[in-house]
């Protein structure tokens, strides 16, 4: 197991800016691909707790990620999986790692009624800049395609400095999006009321 206390600041994109940011930042750097496979249940109750259970699926193993707030950003819990993830999917509760449960069991959520309820594929490219992380997506979910910039830093407020900055340079307003596993759920329950 691993744990992270990520903080991290996005924005989304145009597709135009996206392609801006990709000449400017990422020219000779090679994007690669990952499918993440979200886990939640009928009553979407993880999400009700602005937290996120996903299976990435990796080009050597599987981890699943518990995300969860923190004071500052969020808390993940990373482990490696043997679950072959597929839609629909039940996640039984032996299958869950013992530290992810016991967050679950806090929340209330239960375990018995967790199921994979989508999957979202990410095009992405990663550089290193000012000691910080900068990450351009591309992802596709459900018939939907969106853009984002991500900024994951280990000081908040030298990291958000440097992101305004980033923006600035592309004449980007600054605008907090839902993060991906909302917007996937988000997308999700538009397409249920159609």
């Amino acid at each position: 197991m691993s744990t992270n206390n990520e903080i991290e600041f996005k924005q989304l994109l145009s597709q135009t800016q996206y392609h801006k940011i990709d000449d400017t930042y990422f020219k000779e750097v090679e994007h690669f691909r990952q499918t993440n496979y979200y886990i939640d249940t009928p009553n979407f109750d993880l999400k009700a707790h602005k937290s996120a259970l996903r299976i990435r699926v990796k080009s050597s193993f599987n981890e699943m990620t518990l995300k969860i707030p923190a004071k500052v950003g969020l808390m993940e819990y990373n482990f490696e999986t043997f679950i072959e993830p597929e839609i629909d999917k039940v996640i039984l509760p032996e299958e869950l790692p013992s530290e992810i449960t016991e967050q679950l069991d806090k929340m209330n959520v239960n375990t018995n009624a967790l199921a994979i309820l989508g999957s979202l594929t990410t095009e992405r490219v990663e550089k290193e800049i000012n000691g910080n992380l900068l990450v351009l997506d591309k992802s596709t979910y459900l018939d939907y395609e969106d853009f984002e910039l991500e900024y994951e830093v280990t000081d908040y407020h030298q990291g958000l400095a440097h992101f305004k900055s980033l923006l600035k340079q592309f004449d980007i307003e600054h605008q907090t999006p839902d993060n991906k596993v909302q917007r996937f759920f988000n997308r999700k329950a538009e397409l249920n009321e159609k």
